[in-house]
């Protein structure tokens, strides 16, 4: 054997003062040098497999431009798009554990190696399997995979200790009578019996089980174009053990030098030169004894091999001397990866240890339990592991810099077209702006300040908080001139209005959110944390999205954003303030906002419609001022809360309907048009969004989507959706009694009961006139109950109604036909198209819906900006995103593509 002396070799002291110990447990993420930007589930329940979830760990990764790859233990390939963490699809063809990915980015070409002995080569824009290549006779597991752009030969580490090479290029040389006669006369028995090749490589990964469909069928079902590797392209017995890692790389100037990694604790030298391998030395790792190698990296003539033992030798490759011992926290050093210099080493206790480029110990990331058995780095410094049942993703960009991701240096970064949005999205939702609490009123300032600096960063003119009332939060506003200079004063242009709120909802029980509200978390393609989808996601979207317009010179027309604080707690200042400062806003032709949300999961969605409400709280309160005992007193006193029940059955009957007086005379009536518009909605839920929580709720726990296709099915549906947006409703919200006492006692006669109450309004009833009604009607029953316990005798006591009924907002309907909306629609079209593979599908974007709650802001601002104001809700979450619930949620699809959707929309708007 080939062997060099080790000189110099000597394991990595800690700094002074400091073990290697308590530098790993040094957490980056913690001390915000790393942030976890998305964890993707691989588990099969979340892979579309309705069956128990099962493991399903990842085991290899490889990249795309578009695209992260990750092969996994049941031998499919997992395909995540980058831009939104989204699984676009999954690859099926391997029967056993998919244990290395290669990538020739030049033919954008994929290949995987399995369990099964076999390679496969898939087309990485189409994702469709090209053909197969299998390995020798008895081959094994294929261990590891490289590829050789320059000679476009793809290198095979085997667990029969072989190396192997496939000639890509040339593969058609070698005629296919040739090569089915070659598969025809093999008959293995290598692994016959009960021994699982994976279980023997790598027993900690789990166990094996044949994919579906067919490893022999492609997507569509063809059978795809197979190739061997014949035996003078095999090196056998390269190692003495299985061939763990192959490595390419440049050594002197030769770039095409192939390392070679195994369990015999040696790694092996070879130059490629066209398909034949010639040895060039080799490197024996001293591991104390544990030196089985499981993963390598080069950087800068140094090579990295990580051992069974947890340690990483450290090699210079043109001296071959091992120059350093890095120690981690964890045993087996199951990959490697290199970003600016700086070592991540995936461990068995599922940490990643950090050496900077000096090969001093900067700390950990993560530490889930689970082995990380693969790891790869984006150019732009986002790591990314897989292991156990997840792949993540890591902003690693400020490793070794002392930079905190959270200050505000990491705004001047380049825009990549996301992070810069999500970065300034993670530092917002970590200000716990709840409005109407007086204990958070500095929290909800600091989230205005960020959001005003954000925008003079990003290059608004103008950006200042405005406010009239000393006691509610301040509105944002910010402004960004069109990019050709207006002739016109500002108080006199036409502008975009951007409007929207930074308060939200109180977390509610910490105990029910998966993680923290206040931190923005990532998961499965999605963004969770109070006000990611209500509204500060939203805002951040139309903000990122005016910006690049400005930034471009390609704003059309100046666009003025109002971000108020106080919409949780009823635009509480919002008049007042906007009434002070009218000049600052210009004459806006497009109010625009995003405060409703699709009605089902995939498809994009244009609210024109909300229902107006109503608020109402009434008290039955006795004169005599205190709780009795029901058995003393009873009979002889008024009860309140018995008064106010009756009182609340007088209000609705027992099937819902209204008993107001003249409720329902002035309901606008269904036209003709309406209800065909609802058919044909209602038939696309049923036939495109069957698991939408709407079209969920119709089917029985054992029933298939399926039976929403039928007539009752639909016409229920329909029903349902005209009950929520079309007719009016009163709710009653809850019933209360006094005292403590009262609540918990059950010999009590309260003194005092109270109920609050809402109704909605629809078009074209008038929101006074209604609340006036329900005023009258109330104050009527109370008094006809009144007369009636005095005829049946006299009480010790009297009652009294206190009773406040508030109009809170008016009903709004867009008119979805004009060039407004047309070109709202149109926009998202053009943007949903890119993601749709049918144009019949597109043709039915964006679903015209209604909502059934109510937005004041949204009908006064109109008013307000009359006669040339249009407003445009449009909604970037889906139904299932918990607004005002634990683990509030949006899809960074949705986000993203909302963004866009905004800069067409306003690229291409035409005053009209």
């Amino acid at each position: 054997m080939n062997t060099t002396p080790v000189l110099g070799a000597g394991t990595l002291t800690p700094q002074p003062g400091q073990n290697q110990a308590g530098v790993f447990g040094l957490d980056l993420c913690q001390t915000g040098q790393v942030r976890c930007l998305q964890t993707l589930s691989q588990k099969q329940k979340q892979l579309g497999n309705e069956k128990e979830e099962e493991s399903n760990s990842a085991l290899s990764l490889a990249l795309s431009d578009d695209y992260v790859f990750s092969g996994t233990q049941r031998g499919h390939i997992c395909v995540w798009r980058r831009e939104t963490f989204r699984l676009e699809r999954v690859l099926y063809g391997h029967s056993a554990g998919c244990l290395a990915l290669a990538v020739d980015s030049d033919h954008g070409v994929l290949f995987s190696g399995g369990g099964d002995g076999r390679v496969r080569a898939w087309d990485m824009q189409t994702l469709r399997c090209l053909y197969v290549v299998h390995a020798g006779v008895n081959s094994g597991a294929i261990l590891s995979l490289a590829y050789s752009h320059k000679q476009q030969v793809l290198v095979l580490g085997c667990q029969n200790t072989s190396i192997q090479l496939f000639d890509v290029q040339n593969r058609d040389s070698v005629g296919r009578e040739q090569r089915v006669k070659e598969m025809a006369a093999r008959r293995s028995r290598f692994f016959d019996g009960s021994t699982d090749p994976i279980a023997v490589c790598a027993s900690y990964m789990g166990d094996s089980r044949p994919a579906s469909p067919a490893d022999s069928a492609g997507p569509g079902g063809e059978v795809e174009e197979n190739y061997v590797i014949f035996e003078q392209t095999i090196t056998h017995y390269a190692h003495s053990g299985y061939v763990y890692s192959l490595l390419l790389g440049n050594v002197a100037n030769d770039d095409d030098v192939l390392f070679s990694a195994a369990s015999d604790g040696s790694i092996r030298m070879w130059q490629l030169h066209g398909m034949e391998l010639r040895e060039a030395g080799a490197l024996e790792c001293d591991g104390d004894g544990d030196a089985c190698v499981h993963s390598l990296a080069l950087d800068d003539g140094q090579l990295f091999a990580g051992l069974q033992s947890g340690d990483v030798e450290v090699w210079d490759v043109e001296t071959r001397q091992r120059i350093r011992t890095l120690s981690t926290s964890t045993a087996n050093a199951f990959s490697l990866a290199i970003h600016a210099h700086c070592v991540y080493v995936g461990g068995a206790d599922g940490s990643i240890c950090v050496w900077s480029g000096d090969l001093q110990p900067l700390g950990r990331i993560g530490s889930n339990g689970d082995a990380v058995l693969a790891l790869v780095v984006e150019n732009d410094g986002v790591l990314v592991s897989g292991g156990g049942n997840a792949v993540s993703f890591w902003d690693v960009a400020h490793v070794g810099s002392g930079v905190r991701l959270t200050e505000s240096t990491q705004q001047k970064r380049v825009d990549n077209g996301q992070r810069r949005m999500l970065q300034a999205l993670d530092q917002w939702i970590q200000f716990r702006s709840v409005s109407g609490v007086p204990e958070m009123q500095a929290e909800c300032r600091r989230a205005a300040r960020f959001f005003k600096d954000l925008a003079q960063q990003l290059g608004a003119v103008d950006a200042r908080l405005i406010s009239s009332m000393p006691e509610s939060n301040p509105l944002v506003y910010a402004r960004f001139d069109a990019s050709s200079k207006p002739a016109q004063p500002l108080a006199e242009q036409p502008t975009v209005f951007v409007y929207g709120h930074y308060d939200v909802m109180p977390a509610g029980d910490v105990a029910l959110w998966q993680s923290h509200p206040f931190e923005l978390s990532g998961r499965d393609g999605y963004l969770y944390g109070r006000g990611v989808s209500d509204d500060k996601g939203p805002v951040l979207a139309a903000l990122f999205a005016v910006a690049d317009l400005a930034a471009a010179g390609q704003l059309p027309l100046t666009v003025v954003f109002c971000i108020e604080g106080e919409e949780e707690h009823g635009s509480v200042g919002l008049r007042e303030t906007m009434d002070a400062h009218r000049a600052l806003f210009g004459v806006p032709r497009l109010i625009l906002l995003s405060l409703s949300y699709w009605l089902g999961e995939t498809t994009p969605c244009l609210t024109y419609g909300m229902r107006g409400s109503i608020r109402a709280s009434l008290q039955i309160e006795s004169s005599r001022n205190a709780d009795v005992h029901a058995g003393v007193w009873g009979g002889a006193v008024n009860e309140p809360l018995a008064c106010l029940s009756h009182l609340l059955a007088r209000l609705a009957d027992s099937s819902g309907h209204v008993l107001v007086p003249g409720f329902y005379d002035d309901v606008r009536s269904v036209s003709d048009q309406e209800k065909a518009d609802m058919r044909r909605l209602v038939h696309w839920v049923a036939q495109k969004e069957p698991r939408a929580p709407l079209a969920r709720a119709l089917l029985s726990p054992t029933h298939s989507p399926s039976e929403l296709s039928s007539a009752d099915s639909q016409s229920e549906l329909s029903s349902q959706l005209m009950q929520r947006w079309r007719f009016p409703t009163l709710t009653v919200h809850h019933m209360d009694v006094s005292t403590v006492a009262a609540r918990s006692n059950a010999t009590l006669v309260p003194a005092a009961a109270q109920a609050s109450l809402s109704v909605r309004v629809v078009p074209d009833q008038s929101i006074d006139g209604i609340a006036a009604s329900l005023r009258a009607h109330i104050e009527s029953v109370f008094a006809e109950i009144q007369t009636q316990r005095r005829q049946a005798g006299p009480t010790l006591d009297e009652l009294r109604l206190h009773l406040d009924v508030k109009p809170h907002a008016h009903w709004w309907l867009a008119d979805p036909e004009t060039p407004v909306y047309q070109a709202a629609a149109q926009a998202i079209r053009k943007v949903w198209a890119d993601a749709s593979d049918s144009k019949e599908e597109t043709a039915h974007i964006p679903l015209l819906i209604r909502e059934g709650g109510s937005i004041p802001a949204v009908p006064w601002l109109e008013s307000f900006f009359a006669p040339h104001a249009v407003a445009v809700n449009l909604p970037m979450g889906q139904s299932s995103d918990n607004a005002h619930l634990d683990n509030e949620r949006i899809s960074l699809e949705n986000l993203m593509r909302g963004r866009q959707i905004i800069h067409h929309l306003i690229q291409d708007f035409k005053i009209q």
